[in-house]
């Protein structure tokens, strides 16, 4: 109900209207009436944003659809008030009483008419409710949904509507008034044979015999012409007892019925598959579709179950129809449609002929245009309650023309996602993919028993858990020795071959073929699009990385990928990132292995993880960088960051697919790419996974070796460097990486970069406590970078002298430099060096026994590490300011500094360094 008082009524049953008591009140804008009549049509239930998307705008939704549509929520809640338009999770309702939208109250009237028991009573509710039709539903609407989804049937509800009325008035002896009505019905409805056949009753028993008889020959000559096919079944009885009629002297004469033909009862299901196991879920949902017992004459319901190719759609449409069969009295039918198969997809006027002749119509009576046999299809299944499995679907195009109208079930399976479908016709879609872990190891144990139960689950996680794949690996393991299942174990792993092992033994259980299936599917540019995906090392990738491999735009991309994704050879999975099944990336990898253009394209995604990666360190370190990037790719547009915050967000988002990347280039031979990729990202590793970032700068540093420029070798040792120099007893392996960089850089006469290389060997001498020797190889640093002028380098040295000065217990020292230090990174607006030098200041204020300074440094230290979205040093930054909350007896604030860097550590997997300890965390939080 509307939140007010007032009465709102919509009319949409001729031109549309919205009256607010009794007074129209005049919506201008066509997608806002086009909005509203979506929400009224639904009566009251939600509609979601997706769904309104698709009926508003029709297959162009605008690409901000929410805004969008919240933007005309607001337009239409100002007009008619706020309380009309509910919102709920994704989707808005219509807060109005069903009998105040005419297209609901009409249907509700018709189905309250329908149930009175009294013929009198039936008459005058059914033509009460036929009095609200007053002309051409939704008219004036200008969405594409509303004329071909909304109006026919509603449509058919009217005719038959006037039908059921016209009977009614038949049997009430109310004849003649009704032929001019009968006769204009007719005329507007040429091809309506019930109309036709009223028609002529009505003349037979008006007098009009012969008449009659010359408009069942008008009727037959028509269809003839403009079908192709004769009557239906009851004009042919008709006529068959005008002709009797005609022919019998006896002016009374017994009733003569013509005996129908022998009822034909098809039942054409396939055998279900009897080790399907699991999808009990969407057995569950599919069964809900099905219309309340005892409903007269439902509508039509259609299943769709679709999803990528292997994932079990026939076997489940299979196992539900022999479920529900007995619902459907009149029998049921199978048709594979080709969709995605080895042979051609099948027409859709072969598909038609194969349903009729299934139905018991005769060759000669088939007529051979489409539409003709569309329309006989409905024809023929009119009255009958039938279960149609239509299987292999190439499209929704490809189904629509198959739909009985009225009272059957259709399922119908593809690998697309048959949008159109659940828009224009109402399809139910059920989308079917992996199978979870423990239906997954069900499914093995069901055909091979005898398999170990830690090999079943290894076997079932190689096969990524789709259905076709355990069917094929659990019948290659069946009966086979724990050491064999591990040898078929060892082959799934093997990247280069891994389709080979699931093979069937035929087309229809070989996945490669299966997978060729969908790509022979694909058009030009999606189906380069696929080939392509294949090179990439990674299942899940983001849209601009995919434009770059492509050398396409990113709308281009993101429209093919969509594509995909309507084939399920894809899965999008928001926030414009998308994911491809493990089993699918090895088939498109054998595809483009063998693409002309690899290399280029390959380069082009180096070069665009490249620039983008280095975008994203300057703004994640704060600082600019004198680095020269191998020369951007053609066709390649790097990402831009607005702010720090987003350079670290898209680090936490490509952080394993940019280790990927670099294996890739170091394993392809692109060693200038190796190397800048690792510089890129060795910022964002460090102090997040140790491990790997070993492995990323060992790989960089052998692609080093192998360039003729031995500048990159330098900057590779430096940052092998400050790696090891992070880590416990690794710093006399760092300050041999530091010397060997200082002597690359000053051999090419590059005094900035020898000053930042004496400035990291100053810091580890004095990590080793060789004091003496770190100041003085800071200052030889630090002269160098007042001689050049870099402020920002000052800083940096600065700041390490105020450490080292800070060890050694010299704490004015410490305390100039550290302040000095802070200057220069506020001229140079570097917040990330401020932040890391004001943590350095608290420990000296600490040390000189100022703690209301070294608190106000850390909290400060704290906020701009917080700012920056760098946890890592938030967290060192927590630990420290805890410490000197406990120096001060505030035991309660050191806790609580303690446990948030604790769940930071835990949040970020943070590796155990000089700097910060999960254990000594632990310990610190006990001990208080």
């Amino acid at each position: 109900m509307a939140g007010d008082s007032r009465r709102i009524d919509v009319r949409l049953l001729g031109t549309f209207g919205v009256f607010v008591e009794g007074a129209e009140t005049r919506v201008s804008a066509p997608r806002l009436r086009d909005l509203l009549a979506v929400l009224a049509l639904a009566g009251g239930d939600p509609v979601p944003i997706e769904t309104i998307g698709e009926r508003v705008w029709s297959d162009q939704p605008p690409d901000r659809l929410r805004p969008t549509v919240q933007t005309c929520i607001s337009r239409l809640r100002t007009l008619l008030g706020a309380e009309i338009i509910r919102a709920h999770p994704e989707a808005y309702a219509l807060a109005l009483p069903r009998d105040r939208i005419d297209v609901l109250r009409f249907t509700d009237e018709l189905d309250r008419a329908h149930r009175l028991p009294v013929p009198a009573d039936e008459r005058q509710a059914t033509a009460a409710a036929l009095d609200l039709w007053t002309g051409t539903p939704f008219s004036d609407l200008t969405a594409d949904w509303f004329a071909k989804a909304a109006l026919p049937g509603l449509v058919e509800r009217y005719l038959a509507a006037r039908e059921r009325r016209i009977d009614l008035d038949i049997a009430g002896g109310v004849l003649e008034p009704l032929l001019v009505e009968v006769r204009d019905l007719t005329t507007q409805y040429p091809f309506r044979e019930p109309l036709w056949a009223r028609l002529i009753r009505l003349l037979d028993i008006t007098g009009r015999h012969a008449e009659a008889l010359a408009c069942y020959a008008d009727v037959r000559r028509l269809i003839a012409d403009e079908l192709g096919v004769d009557p239906g079944a009851e004009l042919r009885t008709l006529y068959a007892e005008l002709l009797v009629a005609d022919t019998k002297p006896d002016p009374d004469p017994e009733p003569v019925t013509v005996p129908p033909a022998p009822p034909v009862v098809p039942r054409q299901l396939p055998a279900e598959n009897s080790r399907l196991t699991g999808r009990e879920d969407e057995l569950k949902e599919l069964t809900e579709l099905l219309p309340p017992a005892g409903e007269k004459d439902p509508a039509t319901a259609i299943a769709a179950i679709c999803g990528i190719g292997g994932a079990g759609k026939t076997s489940l449409a299979v196992r539900w129809a022999h479920r529900v069969r007995h619902l459907y009295p009149d029998g049921d039918l199978y048709l594979n449609l080709r969709g995605f198969d080895p042979a051609d997809v099948m027409p859709t006027t072969a598909a038609l002929r194969l349903l009729l002749s299934s139905l018991g119509l005769p060759a000669e009576r088939i007529p051979t245009d489409e539409a003709a046999q569309s329309a006989l299809l409905r024809s023929t299944l009119h009255g009958r309650r039938m279960l149609l499995l239509l299987d292999n679907a190439r499209d929704a195009e490809q189904l629509r023309p198959l739909l009985p109208a009225r009272g059957c079930l259709v399922i119908a399976t593809s690998r697309d996602r048959l949008r159109s479908l659940v828009v224009r016709d109402g399809a139910h879609r059920i989308t079917l993919g992996e199978l979870p872990p423990v239906e997954s190891e069900r499914l093995i144990r069901s055909i091979a028993p005898s398999t170990d139960t830690d090999q079943v689950s290894e076997l079932a996680r190689s096969c990524r858990h789709l259905p076709l794949a355990l069917a094929i690996i659990a019948e290659h393991a069946a009966g086979r020795s724990p050491q064999q299942v591990a040898e078929l174990l060892t082959q799934l792993h093997a990247e280069q071959s891994v389709l080979d092992t699931f093979d069937g033994g035929d087309e229809a259980t070989d996945l490669r073929a299966i997978f060729s299936w969908s790509h022979r599917a694909l058009q030009g540019s999606t189906a380069r699009l696929y080939e392509h995906l294949g090179l990439l090392p990674v299942s899940d990738f983001a849209v601009p990385a995919v434009a770059a491999l492509l050398g396409a735009t990113i709308a281009d991309t993101s429209r093919l990928l969509a594509r995909l994704a309507d084939l399920h050879l894809v899965e999008d999975l928001g926030n414009g990132r998308f994911e491809m099944h493990d089993l699918v990336r090895a088939h498109a990898a054998e595809l483009g292995g063998r693409l002309p253009d690899r290399t280029e394209a390959l380069e082009r995604l180096f070069s665009w993880y490249t620039h983008t990666g280095f975008n994203a360190r300057v703004l994640r370190d704060d600082r600019g960088s004198d680095r020269k990037l191998v020369p951007l790719a053609a066709g390649v547009t790097p990402e831009q960051f607005p702010d720090a915050a987003a350079a670290v967000q898209w680090y936490d988002d490509e952080r394993q697919t940019l280790a990927a990347v670099v294996r890739l280039a170091h394993a392809t031979g692109h060693d200038r790419y190796t190397y800048e990729l690792v510089e890129s990202c060795e910022g964002d590793l460090s102090g997040r996974d140790l491990d790997l970032l070993t492995e990323l700068l060992n790989l960089a540093q052998d692609s080093c070796t192998r360039l003729d420029d031995p500048l990159p070798e330098a900057f590779i040792n430096n940052t092998l460097g400050l790696h090891y120099m992070e880590q416990r007893d690794a710093t006399e392996r760092a300050i041999t990486h530091f010397e060997r960089s200082v002597e690359i850089f000053r051999a090419a006469g590059l005094d900035l970069q020898v000053s930042r290389g004496l400035g990291n060997l100053a810091i580890s001498h004095d990590i080793l406590g060789r004091t003496d020797q770190a100041i003085d190889l800071g200052h030889q640093a630090l002269a160098i970078k007042r001689r050049l002028g870099d402020e920002r380098g000052q800083a940096n040295t600065l700041g390490n002298l105020a450490t080292i000065y800070h060890q050694a217990g010299r704490l004015d020292d410490a305390a100039d430099a550290a302040g000095e230090a802070i200057r220069y990174y506020r001229t140079v607006r570097s917040h990330r060096g401020e932040g890391s030098v004001l943590d350095t200041l608290a420990g000296i204020e600490r040390s000189r026994g100022r703690y209301d300074e070294a608190l106000s440094c850390h909290l400060e230290s704290v906020r701009l590490h917080r700012d920056l979205g760098f946890p890592w040093g938030e967290a060192v930054v927590l630990t420290n300011l805890g410490h000197t909350y406990h120096a001060v007896g505030r035991t309660a604030e050191a806790k609580a500094a303690w446990q948030q860097a604790l769940v930071i550590c835990d949040r970020i997997h943070a590796p155990r360094s000089e700097d910060l300890d999960r254990d000594e965390l632990v310990a610190l939080i006990a001990q208080v």
